[in-house]
């Protein structure tokens, strides 16, 4: 039996800015999510089951874990009932709402109300929460796809990231990971291009050293490719991560999309499109 809708406990100003309910909004883990929200408001399972119109056997199901959170109905059921940002579940704005204002203050990511797909804009790369990246690494079932030219931060800030991939790729993810030819012409120029010459180069081939614990894991296929990179992709299954590229400055410098993958959206799919022609012309790293 559904309960009839009402409030719960209001949450604490910046509980759904806090690193561990960011990171469980991330990887859409709605246990946890529960879990920090009736840890913060004191609310119950029932409270919660009334303000979201679902049965309180469900959200106990939820919590515990017994129940995963699939249906886009009961997202926002829960984005509606607990406060919960839409925008960070991936979900449009209600229907009639006003739409938030795209303004943040300095430094802070950006939201966007123009394109479902997109989740939110971060100024630079370094606004990402790092939660966020370990969120993805750690819930990703399906598929990783990773375009870069060095993108040394991912393995100098995790790590256990080749012990991680190697663990994912023996659950069954697909893993396509692909930097750019430190030898090649794209890379000599990308390093003139953003001052700092051969060290881009270094910094890729720094990378690699870094990722050769990877070598024969099945599952796992890391390349090299020589093309101009526009964009870095991150894929994590229905999630995408997309840094641009500006003349004269590095990735780290520059804004990244956190993008959701949603049904009959064509943001999420062009990118994805540009890495699989990225793709078709890489080559084996060892």
């Amino acid at each position: 039996m559904v309960s009839e809708r009402r409030p719960v406990p209001p949450a604490p100003a910046g509980l759904w800015d806090r690193p561990d309910m960011t990171e469980a909004i991330a990887g859409r883990d709605m246990a946890t999510v529960l879990a920090i929200y009736r840890k913060y408001t004191g609310a119950t399972q029932t409270q919660i089951a009334g303000a979201c119109e679902i049965p309180q056997s469900h959200i106990s199901e939820i919590q515990s874990g017994r129940r995963r959170v699939t249906s886009l109905e009961i997202f926002e059921r829960l984005a509606d009932g607990l406060g919960i940002p839409r925008a960070c579940l991936g979900l449009a704005d209600r229907p009639g709402t006003q739409p938030a204002s795209a303004s943040a203050a300095p430094g802070e990511p950006l939201p966007t109300d123009l394109v479902p797909e997109i989740v939110r804009v971060y100024p630079h790369r370094t606004a990402v929460p790092g939660e966020m990246w370990r969120a993805f690494l750690t819930n990703t079932r399906d598929t990783v796809d990773i375009l870069v030219i060095a993108g040394l931060f991912l393995p100098d800030g995790h790590a256990d990231l080749v012990p991680l991939l190697r663990g994912k790729a023996d659950s069954g993810v697909k893993i396509r990971y692909t930097l750019g030819d430190p030898a090649s012409d794209a890379v000599a120029l990308r390093g003139t291009e953003e001052g700092i010459g051969d060290n881009l180069a270094a910094r890729t081939r720094l990378t690699l050293t870094y990722l050769s614990g990877l070598q024969s894991v099945p599952g796992v296929d890391v390349r090299l490719h020589t093309t101009t990179l526009y964009n870095s992709i991150y894929r994590f299954d229905g999630d995408m991560l997309v840094n641009t590229h500006v003349y004269g400055a590095p990735a780290a410098h520059s804004p990244v999309l956190h993008l959701r993958q949603t049904a009959g959206g064509s943001l999420f799919e062009h990118y994805a499109a540009s890495f699989e022609k990225v793709w078709a012309t890489t080559e084996g790293a060892w």
